[in-house]
Parts: C-alpha cells; structure tokens; sequence
C-alpha cells in the first residue's frame, strides 16, 4: 500500500477529470474529452465510471469496494482496503470532494469535474431512473464544496463542466 503522503505532486504538469455519478456525466465527459483524449487520467468516483478504463477510483463507502477493487488503484481512507491510503486528505465526507482535493494534492494542473451535480437534479445518478433522489443529509449543501475549495492549495486549477458547482469553482 501507498501512502498518498509520499506521492504529492506526482502528476505535476498533467492534467484529469474527476467522473462523479451525476446524470450529468455523459454531457460533461462530452465536453472534457477533447482535453483529455490523448494524455489525460480519469479519476472514477465510487463505481460510477466503471465503464471507462480508469487510472484511480477514489472512494469513501467500505461497502464499494468489493465493486471497485481490480479495476484500477483504489485511494480511499479505509487502510486494509486500497492500494493509496488517503490518511492525509481531509475527510469531506463524500467522494467526489475527497477525489478533488487528491487531485490537487497529487499535483494535477488542470483538474476537470464531471458529473458532480451535487444531487441537485431531477435523479440521483447518471444510471438511476426519474425521481430517485434519496438526498443524502449534507452532500446535497454547496458548502461541503465550498469546504474542498476551501482545503485546497490550488483551487484555481479546479473547472467544472456544467452545474451547480460553477458557483465554486471556475466553468470550462
């Protein structure tokens, strides 16, 4: 296992795309795939990008990674089940933030946020049907983003493809 601690700043001068599960990961990888086609790395959040070859799935839920494990590095704060022990990083108490802020904290230049709607549509996930919301107490709040930016060195590096989260950080 790996310490996220000893790999800071590996990716310096690449660039990522964070893939949550929000209905709007479709659109948004649409739009960040140009920018990342040739020499780019795909962070999954959770399971939710399972479909795409990825190079880290970050995750917070232990129950997850019977689903994740195998498919590429696991960073999580849970020590006997990743490959990157995420100790360092704040606990945000989702995904999607924590797999921001590792991004930064791994040095990424450009760090593109799909799908990470913040549960603020008409469905929870891209693969849920109309109407399943099932909000979560807190995630659904734009201050738990606000936090993440908040705990960020370089929070200007961060750009978000469409929604609600072009109030934190900057849009493509």
């Amino acid at each position: 296992m790996i310490d996220l601690a000893s790999i800071e700043g590996r990716h310096r001068g690449q660039r990522c795309a964070v893939l949550g599960g929000g209905p709007t990961l479709i659109d948004d990888l649409k739009a960040v795939r140009p920018k990342l086609l040739r020499d780019g790395y795909w962070i999954g959040v959770n399971q939710h990008a399972l479909l795409l070859r990825l190079d880290y799935i970050v995750y917070q839920d232990k129950e997850i990674y019977p689903l994740i494990k195998g498919h590429a590095p696991v960073v999580s704060h849970h020590k006997d089940a990743c490959d990157i022990w995420s100790g360092i990083c704040p606990d945000f108490g989702f995904s999607g933030g924590t797999a921001t802020w590792i991004a930064g904290f791994m040095g990424f230049d450009e760090i593109y946020i799909c799908g990470c709607d913040n549960y603020m549509t008409s469905r929870r996930y891209w693969h849920s049907k109309n109407g399943d919301l099932r909000l979560d107490e807190g995630i659904s709040n734009i201050q738990a983003w606000v936090k993440v930016r908040d705990y960020m060195k370089h929070p200007e590096r961060v750009k978000v493809a469409s929604g609600c989260l072009t109030q934190v950080f900057q849009s493509i």
